[in-house]
């Protein structure tokens, strides 16, 4: 009885610590006609960034193509970081190089509307990062 009880507060442990990790993620179903732009804070420079896409649907039950979408993203001072053409979807990771709001402009060529799924999500390592600016990492110490 003991084990079980073990195994079901290590079960509950494991989904509290995935909810707190993913925190940062924010996601989206949106349908495109030709432009849509999102925006995302960075908080912490030198976090890294993970962004996925797919097109789902086109608007029309006639319409089948794999045109795809343009995405570009654009950091904080509108420096271009990432550009895909014609893509049904992607799956990419980016270190933000410096804090703040990015962008993520999708432009749609084709004549119908489009249906995008868009995830975001920031991971940020405070505790680790703490821990190499105070040099309190035994094994660094010890070397």
């Amino acid at each position: 009885m003991g084990l079980l009880l073990s195994l079901r507060h290590s079960y509950v442990m494991m989904f509290v610590i995935i909810g707190l990790l993913l925190k940062e993620t924010e996601g989206i179903r949106f349908v495109i006609d030709r432009d849509e732009c999102f925006s995302h804070d960075v908080k912490y420079e030198g976090d890294t960034v993970h962004v996925s896409f797919v097109v789902i649907k086109a608007d029309s039950p006639w319409h089948y193509g794999d045109e795809g979408v343009d995405l570009v993203v654009k950091g904080p001072a509108g420096e271009q970081i990432q550009d895909y053409r014609d893509k049904t979807g992607e799956k990419f990771e980016f270190v933000a190089h410096k804090s703040g709001v990015h962008k993520f402009c999708f432009t749609n060529k084709s004549p119908y509307h489009e249906t995008i799924d868009f995830d975001v999500h920031v991971g940020h390592f405070s505790y680790f990062e703490q821990h190499a600016k105070d040099g309190n990492d035994s094994s660094i110490n010890s070397i």
